[in-house]
């Protein structure tokens, strides 16, 4: 069964609490998320799937990891994630996000709290490239495959030669540990307890430099029923964009979602560039 990718909707977790063992669970859909079928991935064994990754040109290969039984646990599917076969070899430790090299689907990072895990052979084996401890995140740059980010209860790092070596770039981000990375053209980190954080990564700039960070505004409460506000911004205009890059608005940001319906918004400063930059993107969530 090979269904359409553009109609396949993937999301991990674990079994539900009526669930005794409550296992690594891949669940998908392909009716864009109105119904959904389970793959129990660990049988009977405990466990959790924190990490689903995507190869980027052949979207039919789908990885997943976390743990099970109190280990590493990754899972390969060809077929758009209804079936699954565990790798050949466990990562050795928890895996909390994946990333998949565009140009080789056979070829992954994981993100451990041990280190930054490699295989080269669609997880036949795991070798670890770094051994950074606490490694929460891992993303490749999508418009340059050799360079590598990773982040952490250290900060974030980069490397410039596919895992080779590894250069901090943590300068802005007030010493908070980072969850999540994400972006295209730009880098944004999601930490504990500070928001989110941006690096534009501008274009020319060589392996050699080390890039600072902006923080990016917290907006709360996010998720929200009525409206929130951008914390330290209340005063400044705020440009408001759907999930498709549409502007539905403009808000000062102590009024941010009055009159939206429910759904996922991306705000940016509406003033000069520069105050752009510095106060945006910013997610928020309205829930009804």
């Amino acid at each position: 069964m090979h269904p359409e990718s553009a109609n396949i909707v993937l999301t991990g977790g674990k079994g539900p609490s009526t669930q005794t063992n409550w296992s690594f669970v891949v669940s998908y859909s392909h009716d864009f998320g109105a119904t959904w079928t389970r793959c129990n991935l660990s049988d009977t064994a405990p466990g959790w799937c924190y990490a689903l990754a995507v190869a980027p040109y052949q979207t039919n290969v789908v990885y997943a990891a976390g743990c099970a039984s109190g280990t590493g646990a990754a899972y390969r599917s060809t077929d758009f994630g209804v079936n699954w076969v565990p790798t050949g070899a466990k990562p050795t430790d928890t895996v909390y996000s994946l990333a998949v090299a565009p140009s080789h689907p056979d070829r992954v990072f994981a993100a451990t709290p041990s280190g930054i895990l490699l295989t080269t052979n669609a997880g036949a084996s795991w070798t670890n490239v770094w051994g950074q401890r606490g490694v929460r995140a891992v993303m490749i740059d999508p418009l340059d495959q050799g360079t590598i980010f990773a982040g952490g209860d250290s900060g974030v790092s980069v490397s410039y030669d596919a895992g080779g070596t590894w250069t901090e770039m943590s300068a802005g981000l007030e010493g908070r540990k980072v969850t999540c990375l994400g972006g295209a053209g730009l880098l944004l980190a999601g930490t504990v307890g500070g928001s989110c954080y941006l690096d534009t990564m501008p274009a020319g700039i060589g392996g050699a430099a080390v890039r600072s960070v902006a923080r990016m505004r917290e907006a709360r409460p996010n998720p929200f029923v009525a409206c929130c506000r951008i914390v330290g911004h209340e005063r400044d205009e705020f440009s408001i964009f759907d999930h498709s890059g549409r502007q539905v608005g403009v808000a000062k940001g102590d009024k941010v979602g009055v009159g939206l319906p429910a759904g996922v918004y991306f705000l940016r400063g509406a003033q000069a560039q520069a105050q752009a930059q510095a106060i945006g993107p910013i997610r928020i969530v309205k829930t009804k």
